[in-house]
């Protein structure tokens, strides 16, 4: 685990691999298996409002018939969800041709799970991080399939899209918490 820390006092850690090839696998293909609606925009802003997200928002049925959590719970991530429980937990799924724009997060924490299982250099889709005034990426991810990213959801953030030459399909895995 790496950790990082934007304005002193907003923290982001970076795990990898976590979880065996096979588990690795099966949200790969229950993330392709998963129905996805128009969804959340990035932003509140009436002209920025018609461009939505692609996801799938899973029910605690769900969520439990996928086992992410049951996972987790074999990792050192689990402590992140310490004082946490899950507000939701949500696929994401974008395309080459996607608009993504600076947003957070009305909730305190999120657990971003990269799911696809391979990324070749060139196809971008990196999570970008700002400062506070969303003027300067203060951190970047690497879209690493396996990765997940525990982050203050306060701290401004979007996704680069991928390269035309990439998987048509950037899944990622949400896990969204809030204080108990």
């Amino acid at each position: 685990m790496r950790e990082y820390f934007v304005e002193k006092d907003k923290r982001i850690a970076v795990y990898d691999d976590l979880f065996s090839a096979q588990f690795k696998s099966e949200v790969y293909q229950y993330a392709l298996s998963s129905l996805y609606k128009i969804g959340w925009a990035d932003s509140s802003e009436q002209e920025k409002l018609r461009y939505r997200c692609l996801n799938s928002e899973y029910s605690e049925y769900d969520v439990d018939n996928l086992g992410f959590i049951k996972e987790l719970e074999k990792t050192p991530v689990i402590s992140e969800m310490n004082g946490y429980h899950i507000e939701k937990v949500v696929m994401n799924l974008s395309t080459p041709s996607d608009i993504n724009f600076i947003h957070t997060h009305a909730q305190s924490k999120v657990l971003l799970y990269y799911v696809n299982l391979s990324w070749e250099d060139g196809w971008f889709g990196e999570t970008l991080f700002y400062d506070n005034a969303k003027k300067d990426i203060v951190f970047s991810s690497a879209y690493t399939p396996g990765r997940l990213i525990a982050f203050d959801a306060s701290i401004p953030h979007t996704i680069r899209p991928q390269s035309i030459l990439a998987q048509f399909y950037r899944f990622s895995l949400a896990v969204v918490l809030d204080l108990d």
